[in-house]
């Protein structure tokens, strides 16, 4: 996986509408130059460009960070530790970080 649009692609045809189901939210990525929002909802998943005005999340990254976190190059924490990845909500993100594949 090379880039976050080939990451979202992924996600729709990997996460079933019951992984989905009762799952409704929206999350940005803001990737300091590109951004992107994910809206989960009637357990379907969809992401467009830009920054959702009603998100319940908002990553905040450099695309090559997140990148390494999603692949798992990276872990999670440390990159919160050490500032290359700030999450507005950690407490909202913690339910939604294994569905995608942040943990």
């Amino acid at each position: 996986m090379e880039n976050l649009e080939a990451y979202f692609e992924k996600m729709k045809g990997t996460l079933s509408s019951e992984q989905l189901d009762g799952v409704n939210t929206v999350i940005n990525f803001d990737l300091k130059g590109k951004t992107y929002n994910l809206t989960v909802a009637d357990g379907k998943i969809n992401a467009t460009e830009g920054l959702a005005e009603n998100a319940e999340v908002t990553l905040t990254a450099s695309e090559d960070d997140l990148m390494s976190i999603i692949k798992g190059d990276s872990n999670p924490m440390m990159a919160m530790m050490m500032g290359k990845l700030k999450i507005s909500n950690p407490g909202a993100m913690m339910k939604y970080a294994k569905m995608l594949g942040l943990m």
